[in-house]
């Protein structure tokens, strides 16, 4: 599904795009996920993985898996082809997967910088035990006095990934002219004293608003923030830029191979 863009929210500045993928099982020898090689300029993608194994290759050479826990990070920003896909012995046996897939607008002085990739498993991201019971994971930015390994294009951006068991609470407040996206993934929950189901994206000013959480069962929240950009965007598939022209230059540029060379990466 993908809570966002939508009817209701078309844009959530500087968020682009939030795809929830699952949760799914996959039988034994399946085909894999349908995300082979292609091209993304000028934005980041993040990948968090709830459940299962995702495998990364790209076309500057970068190659990784993570599980459960775990997030793929990628900078697009200049160019780069790359594919997604559940790796080759998950294929085989099959299993549950369930992802997140987020998409950051990049500000336009920093669309055409080098492209990278960050594969963070679960035990390279910070833990914070919660009070009220439950767990905060910090991504990005500072959670709970913890600081989250990613290192972004996009200033200022702050991404954290709540669990809570049923009774469990989180509180928090977020700094004023930030955009808050914030996605109850699993569970049912209150937000503010409003009740909302699983797989809800639910809308916040930028008026430093804080956000109670209260899990009526086992909840996951995605929470991210960040200071809007406020520039033009415009989008034509996988190139999000600022101008028309801009758009068609990375056309040409995926065209005349300027974003790399896609070669498969294939374990011995």
């Amino acid at each position: 599904m993908q809570p966002l863009p939508s009817d209701q929210l078309p844009t959530l500045d500087p968020f682009l795009l939030l795809h929830h993928i699952g949760p799914v099982a996959f039988a034994p020898d399946n085909a894999g996920l349908p995300f082979g090689p292609h091209p993304h300029r000028g934005f980041e993608t993040v990948t968090l993985v709830l459940e299962g194994e995702v495998e990364h290759q790209d076309s500057r050479g970068n190659h990784g898996t993570v599980g459960a826990g775990g997030v793929q990070w990628m900078t697009a920003a200049r160019g780069i082809i790359h594919a997604e896909n559940l790796p080759p012995d998950f294929r085989r046996r099959g299993g549950r997967l369930e992802l997140l897939q987020l998409w950051l607008n990049l500000p336009a002085a920093r669309k055409m910088e080098q492209p990278a990739y960050q594969n963070l498993p679960a035990a390279a991201l910070p833990t914070v035990a919660l009070a009220n019971c439950g767990k905060l994971t910090a991504v990005a930015g500072e959670w709970e006095g913890q600081r989250g390994p990613v290192h972004s294009l996009l200033p200022g951006v702050r991404l954290a990934v709540v669990h809570l068991p049923a009774g469990g609470q989180y509180a928090v407040v977020i700094p004023a002219a930030e955009t808050v996206l914030c996605y109850l993934a699993r569970g049912e929950a209150k937000l503010n004293g409003q009740a909302v189901p699983a797989q809800t994206l639910v809308m916040f000013g930028d008026k430093g608003e804080g956000i109670e959480l209260l899990a009526t069962t086992a909840a996951v929240l995605l929470l991210a923030a960040a200071p809007p950009l406020r520039e033009p965007v415009v989008q034509q598939g996988p190139y999000v830029m600022n101008t028309t022209t801009q758009v068609m230059e990375a056309m040409r540029d995926y065209a005349l191979g300027r974003m790399g060379v896609f070669i498969p990466h294939y374990p011995g």
